[in-house]
């Protein structure tokens, strides 16, 4: 087999045709563009327009050429000097980057939602060229006539993830992006889902954060959910990390990368790939799947207008405490689906999961899972049911309570806890290529895979100069390089203490989620591009369990919430021998120290009581955060912190504790006009979870 990581010298046309026909469609196209490219040592202000016009659509490239020539392109800026202002002036002038020409003139305010800290010339010059430069890792392999095949492959295969080309974004419109978008999906006929409960705060946290997003992401964002569309994975969708239309392995959701981009969107979800996008399941490996799964590759109507309440709250409520944004994903958009895809065409719904010649296999198992999933959502009082005849009575029964449904959401990362965990595990790129591609794998393959991890959870990235041997090997040189190191565990201990911020708020407004927004699958870091540097957020997503007292809840329910807390506790913190949690798997990505370990620890749990103690602050004198709750709620607030530091400090069934717990009572029924059963539904909750609220107990 050719060794591609030799430096060999590209003697004639032969061996780089021999190449690019392995890699384009339109080999011709790629070998003008390369053949200029590789010939020119140093900047070139001729073949930076030659780039710039081969980019732009009017040319008629095929998109992976215009990606290329992108590429290229900021492979020449790189070569500039960094004083020669006025070649900077000429190129960020053409790339609609300034407001005029010359050295005076200022950037368009624009590149400020962008991430750049300046519109200042002289000092955005800096800052654009270390949002390049975060691809040198490939750019230094580019050796002129002397690059190797590796060199080369490695160029191209970055060329096509489109959210890593920096200028992609100002050489492609938003519309031929959408149009792009849609040339990898399904279509279908939808309804805009309008939910007339509602709180208003719901619709100000969707305009809020369309209004944060640069201007380009906005109007892609914008043009998908303009319409009642509905968006489907197809055959040609791709599952390969940072395309531009991704179908993350083992999910059910397509995510949009844009092109020079640090910001993802979601839809959530798009179905199954194959001839039936939409199933029914009721059981799976012999057990019964949740009741939100029984619509597999699908949701639930009811359950996204839930979601996309208590995330709106959540991130409502975290921003007026802290000022700041929450770490959670926005929900933007829902739709109702009135159509599927199936066989080539557009099946109505009802159809779709009635006519035996819609399902070519597996009808027979579809409606026995319909028809057992009808009875236990009537058993489990989901909604009271007519006993409609005949099999269109079955599914009509079963889509008035499943209504099928897709929201669209900003903010998303597909780079999920459970995953990066895997993909940086000894068995990373067997789990990738051939368990999730389905597709062989060389060395350098498994090599790009390493790099593209480690780039996305440090932000920036050193590769280490070793040769690949295997992931273990490679990884660890590349963990041991020191500014990587650094990275790693600066941004772990960044990692906790947001993890700390965020329970520590939902904790102190007696919010909980069941483990379900803090579990590994549904947590994720993506970086981005902030104040002129490179950075690296966490994300919390999925918060259909998410629970918060609302204005009709007069007190907090203790003893449902306290499972469900306790379920955090776990999902975020893990379980010895039994759960690794989210913070284990934090600790597993970025392979720190124990002394690291310990460091974040402490730390997290600072931020963790911190934010609590802070949160019922600003609970009890902020108005606008005091109107999501019930005033009682609100002016209750601090007698469970009473009860369960007193509590605690008491020794169980004893006289001393009996005493406390009469005095107390007699108080709180005179003084706080509570009822007899309030406090002893209170009192038996601390009971019950004494080990919980003991290991808490720093918090009261």
């Amino acid at each position: 087999m050719k060794d591609l990581g030799r430096p060999s010298r590209i003697s004639g046309q032969d061996r780089l045709l021999s190449l690019l026909t392995t890699q384009f469609d339109r080999v011709s196209q790629a070998y003008g563009l390369f053949d200029e490219f590789l010939r020119q040592k140093t900047y070139s202000k001729c073949l930076c327009l030659k780039l710039l016009t081969a980019a732009q659509r009017r040319t008629g490239n095929a998109w992976n050429i215009r990606r290329l020539a992108v590429l290229m392109l900021e492979h020449q800026i790189l070569k500039i000097h960094p004083d020669n202002l006025d070649d900077f002036d000429f190129l960020l002038t053409r790339l609609n980057l300034k407001e005029a020409p010359g050295l005076d003139a200022g950037m368009v305010s624009s590149v400020l939602k962008e991430g750049y800290s300046t519109t200042d010339l002289r000092q955005f010059i800096p800052e654009f060229r270390r949002r390049l430069q975060r691809l040198n890792r490939v750019h230094i392999r580019i050796r002129g006539r002397r690059t190797s095949d590796a060199g080369l492959c490695d160029f191209i295969d970055l060329s096509r993830c489109d959210c890593k080309l920096s200028l992609a974004r100002y050489l492609f419109t938003a519309e031929e992006v959408v149009d792009e978008i849609l040339s990898q999906l399904l279509v279908t006929d939808g309804a805009k889902d309008l939910d007339t409960s509602q709180p208003l705060f719901v619709e100000a946290e969707v305009e809020r954060a369309i209004s944060r997003l640069p201007d380009f992401e906005a109007c892609i964002l914008k043009k998908l959910c303009a319409s009642s569309r509905v968006y489907w994975v197809s055959e040609v969708t791709s599952s390969e990390i940072n395309s531009l239309v991704e179908y993350p392995l083992t999910t059910v959701v397509v995510t949009i990368k844009p092109p020079g981009s640090d910001i993802e969107f979601e839809i959530k979800r798009a179905g199954r790939k194959g001839p039936l996008g939409l199933n029914v399941v009721y059981a799976r490996d012999g057990y019964e799947v949740a009741p939100s799964h029984r619509l597999d590759g699908g949701n639930m109507q009811w359950l996204l207008r839930h979601e996309a309440k208590a995330a709106a709250k959540l991130s409502l409520i975290y921003r007026l405490v802290h000022a700041t944004e929450a770490p959670i994903a926005n929900y933007i958009s829902r739709s109702t689906i009135y159509s599927i895809p199936a066989g080539g065409a557009r099946v109505q719904t009802l159809t779709y999961f009635t006519e035996p010649r819609v399902f070519e296999e597996g009808f027979r198992e579809m409606r026995q899972a319909m028809a057992d999933g009808v009875a236990a959502f009537k058993a489990e009082g989901y909604a009271k049911l007519p006993d409609l005849p005949g099999d269109l009575g079955l599914t009509a029964q079963f889509i008035a309570v499943v209504s099928p449904a897709q929201a669209i959401l900003t903010g998303t990362s597909s780079f999920r806890l459970d995953k990066l965990a895997a993909y940086l595990s000894s068995e990373g790129p067997r789990l990738y290529f051939e368990e999730g591609l389905g597709i062989a794998y060389s060395r350098h393959d498994a090599r790009r895979l390493a790099d593209a991890i480690v780039e996305e959870v440090l932000g920036v990235y050193q590769p280490p100069d070793v040769r690949y041997q295997s992931h273990a090997q490679y990884l660890a040189a590349a963990f041991c390089i020191p500014e990587n190191r650094a990275r790693a565990d600066g941004i772990y201990i960044s990692l906790l203490r947001e993890i700390g911020r965020l329970w520590g708020t939902l904790l102190a407004v007696r919010g909980y989620s069941r483990g379900e927004s803090f579990v590994a699958r549904n947590v994720g870091l993506k970086s981005f591009w902030e104040a002129g540097q490179w950075k690296v957020k966490i994300i919390f997503m999925d918060h259909d369990a998410v629970v918060i007292p609302g204005p009709q809840d007069r007190d907090f329910y203790a003893q449902d919430a306290l499972l469900g807390m306790t379920l955090d506790e776990t999902y975020i913190w893990g379980r010895s021998g039994s759960a690794l949690g989210t913070v284990g798997h934090l600790r597993g990505i970025y392979r720190t120290s124990d002394n690291v370990y310990q460091q974040g620890q402490k730390l997290a749990r600072i931020a963790l009581k911190k934010a609590y103690k802070k949160t019922q602050r600003e609970l009890s004198s902020d108005p606008e955060l005091g109107a999501l709750f019930d005033q009682v709620f609100v002016e209750r607030l601090l007698d469970w912190d009473t009860l369960v530091r007193g509590y605690v400090r008491t020794k169980p069934n004893t006289a001393a504790s009996s005493k406390w717990k009469d005095k107390k009572k007699e108080m709180m029924l005179a003084e706080k006009a509570y009822e007899g059963y309030e406090f002893d539904a209170h009192m038996e909750a601390i009971e019950n979870n004494r080990a919980f609220l003991e290991r808490h107990s720093f918090l009261f």
